[in-house]
């Protein structure tokens, strides 16, 4: 089997997708957010590409959530924030979520075989599940403004780094060899790194500090979100 990792939401092609697991790494912040969403008692999570689209779903038993640049969309009950979602009490609803970079990559992976969602608070849960599939596996980070961001990078690497763990006979790629050096560079200093990566430091400059210090917790769920129909649910890895 073989790891690919792509590094941008524009950089997917569609033999990296085809007959592949591909997980969707977007660490700052959907990722997270759907992560946190999920094993805070929402039964589902629905990705969506526009704020109309959004708004045309908004129904009594959905939460909206979505950022434009970091910003919450008006009328939005939350913005793209973890933190923001594990304070709600919201068990048995479904958020509807748009955000600049994490859905639109999630979308253009939807003809994988499996589709999952990861970050660095389920990168262990999530490599063991995609593992489980016995196919090649494609870690697409979605990156920020149309370029790589190096948290994504840093999920990524955990995962390979994790995946070898389990079986060293994988066959990876040069980024993501690449990408395994940095995360065993970086592993003991994740919190002081990330908000100083290109994302950490615009969210930082937006005042969601909690955010970026909340997700650059290693394994803090065993939670894998999977595509199902186009909406996000649950599994859990023991």
């Amino acid at each position: 089997m073989r790891i690919e990792v792509v590094p941008t939401v524009e950089e997917i092609r569609f033999d990296q997708i085809s007959n592949h697991v591909v997980i969707v790494i977007d660490v700052l912040r959907a990722s997270s957010t759907i992560v946190t969403a999920l094993g805070h008692g929402f039964e589902s999570v629905l990705p969506v590409e526009t704020i109309g689209q959004a708004n045309s779903l908004r129904t009594t038993d959905c939460i909206l959530a979505g950022e434009r640049h970091c910003r919450k969309i008006p009328d939005f009950d939350c913005n793209n924030s973890p933190t923001e979602i594990a304070t709600r009490n919201e068990t048995g609803k479904q958020l509807i979520l748009t955000t600049t970079n994490g859905t639109r990559a999630i979308q253009k992976a939807e003809r994988a075989s499996a589709l999952l969602i990861g970050c660095l608070l389920n990168a262990s849960a999530c490599i063991t599940h995609a593992l489980s599939y016995n196919l090649d596996i494609t870690l697409y980070c979605a990156g920020t403004r149309s370029e790589f961001a190096l948290e994504d990078g840093l999920a990524a690497g955990l995962m390979i780094t994790a995946a070898q763990k389990k079986n060293a006979l994988f066959q990876v790629c040069d980024l993501g060899e690449a990408m395994k050096a940095s995360y065993l560079y970086f592993a003991e200093r994740l919190g002081e790194l990330l908000p100083q990566t290109t994302t950490g430091r615009r969210l930082m400059q937006y005042h969601f500090a909690k955010d970026v210090q909340y997700c650059a917790q290693v394994d803090l769920y065993r939670i894998v979100p999977y595509i199902k129909e186009k909406r996000i649910l649950p599994h859990l890895v023991s």
